[in-house]
C-alpha cells in the first residue's frame, strides 16, 4: 500500500511540474524525457535519504523537496536565450521583421481605404484627408507595436526561440541548405551562423531591368497621342520616363553583377532610392497644376482622341490621388532600406 502512496506523491509533482513547463518543451514532446529522469532522481534520493537504503513514504517527500518546487524547476527551462530589453537577442530578429510587416500592411490598408472612400464619397480638402490618415495609421501603429511588444516578451520569459515554431519539415529544409551552403561555399551569417541564400536571382533581375527600360523608352520619347498634351506635362512626362529607365537600368546593373560584390549591391540600392524620391517633387507638379494633365476621350465625330482635361470640380480628388501615389513612393522605399541592410550579412 505504501508503494502506491509513493507512486501516487511522485505522480502528482510530475504533473505539477508538467503544468509549469514552458510549452515549447511540450510541443516537441521533450517534456517526457524531463519528467522520466525526474522521477529517477527522486527514486534515487529517496533510497539515500532512507534509514531502510529503500524508498518511504517520507523519504519520497523529502527526496521531491530536495528537487524544488515545480515553479523552480521550469524556470529553469525559461532561462533560454539571451536577455535584450525584455525581449531575448534570439527572437529580436523576428520581433523586428513582424513589426515590420504589421506596420507595412497597417500602412497599406489606410492607404487603399482612404483612397477608396474619396473616390466613393466625393474629394475632400488635401489638409483634411491627410490628418484623418495619419491619425489612422499612427493609431494603428502605436495599437500594434504594444501587442506585439507583449507577446515577444511574454515568448521570451517562456524561453522559446524561432525555431520552436517551425514545423518538422522546415527544420529539414534548413538542415538540406546548410548541407548544400557548405558544398556551394556559400557565406554565413555573422550573427546566427547560419547560410545565407543567394541575395538576388540574376535572370529575374535582368528581365525585370530590362522591362522597366522598355515601359520608359515608351514615356520617354511618347510615340503615341503627343500633339494632346499640354508641354508642361510632356516634359515631365519624359523626365517621368528617364527616371524609370535609370531605375531599370540600375535593376539590369544588379542582375548582371550577380551574388557577387554585396557592397556594390548597397551602392546600387542607395542610388535606386535616389532615383526613386526623384519623382516626388515631379508629383508636387502636378498636384498643384491639375490643369496641365491631360483627360482623353474618344470623339465619334472625328473618330480620334481628344484633351478634355480635368473637371475643377474633380481637382479635390486629383490632389488626394496624387498626394497617395507620394506616399506609396515613400513607402517602397523600405525595400531598398531593408535590402541595404541584409546585404551586410553577406560581408564575410
Amino acid at each position: 500500500m505504501s508503494e502506491k502512496i509513493m507512486e501516487k506523491t511522485i505522480k502528482d509533482y510530475l504533473k505539477e511540474v508538467k503544468a509549469k513547463l514552458p510549452e515549447w518543451i511540450k510541443d516537441k514532446k521533450e517534456h517526457k524525457d524531463i519528467l522520466a529522469e525526474l522521477e529517477e532522481h527522486i527514486w534515487s534520493k529517496a533510497e539515500e535519504l532512507s534509514e531502510t537504503g529503500h524508498p518511504t513514504e517520507n523519504s519520497v517527500k523529502l527526496a521531491i523537496t530536495h528537487m524544488g518546487t515545480p515553479e523552480s524547476i521550469a524556470k529553469e527551462y525559461k532561462r533560454r536565450g539571451t536577455p535584450k530589453v525584455y525581449i531575448t537577442e534570439e527572437m529580436w530578429p523576428l520581433y523586428t521583421k513582424v513589426l515590420l510587416i504589421v506596420f507595412s500592411v497597417i500602412v497599406a490598408i489606410n492607404i487603399v481605404t482612404q483612397i477608396v472612400l474619396d473616390l466613393i464619397l466625393g474629394g475632400e480638402p488635401f489638409l483634411e484627408v491627410l490628418g484623418s490618415l495619419i491619425m489612422a495609421i499612427q493609431g494603428g501603429l502605436v495599437t500594434s507595436f504594444i501587442i506585439i511588444s507583449i507577446v515577444f516578451v511574454l515568448l521570451s520569459m517562456e524561453g522559446y526561440f524561432p525555431e520552436d515554431f517551425k514545423s518538422k519539415k522546415d527544420l529539414m529544409k534548413e538542415k538540406l541548405l546548410a548541407e548544400t551552403a557548405e558544398e556551394k561555399g556559400w557565406p554565413t551569417s555573422q550573427k546566427t551562423g547560419k547560410p545565407l541564400k543567394p541575395f538576388i536571382k540574376p535572370i529575374g533581375e535582368i528581365i525585370g531591368g530590362g522591362f522597366l527600360i522598355l515601359i520608359g523608352c515608351l514615356v520617354l520619347f511618347q510615340p503615341f497621342l503627343i500633339d494632346l498634351m499640354d508641354v508642361q506635362f510632356l516634359i515631365l512626362l519624359r523626365i517621368f520616363g528617364a527616371l524609370i529607365v535609370a531605375e531599370g537600368a540600375l535593376g539590369l546593373t544588379r542582375g548582371i553583377i550577380g551574388n557577387r560584390q554585396p557592397s556594390t549591391h548597397q551602392l546600387i540600392h542607395i542610388i535606386t532610392i535616389v532615383v526613386k524620391l526623384a519623382p516626388i517633387p515631379l508629383l508636387l507638379i502636378l498636384m498643384n497644376q491639375p490643369e496641365i494633365f491631360p483627360l482623353l476621350n474618344w470623339d465619334d465625330v472625328t473618330e480620334s482622341f481628344v484633351n478634355i482635361g480635368i473637371a475643377p470640380e474633380f481637382y479635390g480628388i486629383y490632389r488626394n490621388i496624387i498626394v497617395f501615389l507620394i506616399v506609396g513612393s515613400v513607402l517602397l522605399l523600405a525595400e531598398d532600406m531593408y535590402k541595404i541592410f541584409k546585404l551586410q550579412n553577406y560581408k564575410v
